[in-house]
C-alpha cells in the first residue's frame, strides 16, 4: 500500500497541521524545567501583553555567566516602571514592602555579587524574581527590560514533572 493512500494521507495532514499550527502559533503550552517556580505547564503568549506586577515572564537573560549561557528563563515580575527599588544589605523592598533576600554564595558554595539599587525603577525595566531561595533572578542580575522579554506566560499546572526525561543522566 502506498503510503499517500487512504487514511495514511490524513493522519500525515492532520500531524502536519498541528506542528505547523503550533510553530506558527503567538499562543502556545509550554513546559519548563526551571526549579525556582512551583509552576511547569504554561499558557505562552507572545501577543497583546502589558507587563504587570504578579505576572510571569520568559526572558533572554540581561547578563550572559555561567548561570545564564544559552538560557532562556521565566520569573515573576515584583516591582514594575515608576516603583521605588531599594536594597538595604542583602534585602530587597519595592515601594517598601519586603521582596526577599540575596545570598552571597551561590549552591556549590561559589561567590556572587548581589545587585544593589536604590531609587525609582527606568521606564520598560522591571525587577523579577523566582519564588524559591535559590533562585538566580535580579537581585543578581539586575533589571530585566521590555527587549529582553520574549513573552508573558499564565500558570496552567503544576505536574507533571518531565524533567528527568529531557536531562542527561536524570539529574540537574
Amino acid at each position: 500500500m502506498k503510503f499517500w493512500a487512504g487514511k495514511y494521507r490524513w493522519l500525515f495532514a492532520v500531524v502536519l497541521f498541528g506542528l505547523l499550527f503550533f510553530w506558527l502559533s503567538p499562543v502556545k503550552v509550554v513546559y519548563t524545567m526551571d526549579y525556582s517556580l512551583p509552576y511547569k505547564w504554561w499558557l505562552w503568549s507572545e501577543i497583546f501583553f502589558k507587563v504587570q506586577k504578579g505576572d510571569y515572564v520568559e526572558f533572554v537573560p540581561p547578563v550572559e555567566n555561567e548561570y545564564t549561557k544559552g538560557k532562556i528563563l521565566v520569573k515573576r515580575v515584583v516591582c514594575t516602571p515608576k516603583e521605588t527599588l531599594r536594597t538595604v544589605g542583602l534585602n530587597y523592598y519595592c515601594n517598601g514592602e519586603y521582596l526577599g533576600m540575596a545570598r552571597t554564595q551561590d549552591s556549590k558554595g561559589r561567590p556572587v555579587v548581589p545587585f544593589k539599587y536604590e531609587g525609582e525603577i527606568p521606564n520598560g525595566c522591571y525587577f523579577v524574581m523566582g519564588e524559591a531561595d535559590k533562585s538566580y533572578d535580579s537581585r543578581y542580575f539586575g533589571f530585566v527590560c521590555s527587549n529582553h522579554i520574549r513573552a508573558k506566560l499564565f500558570p496552567l499546572a503544576k505536574g507533571p514533572n518531565l524533567d528527568r526525561f529531557f536531562l542527561v543522566g536524570g539529574e540537574r
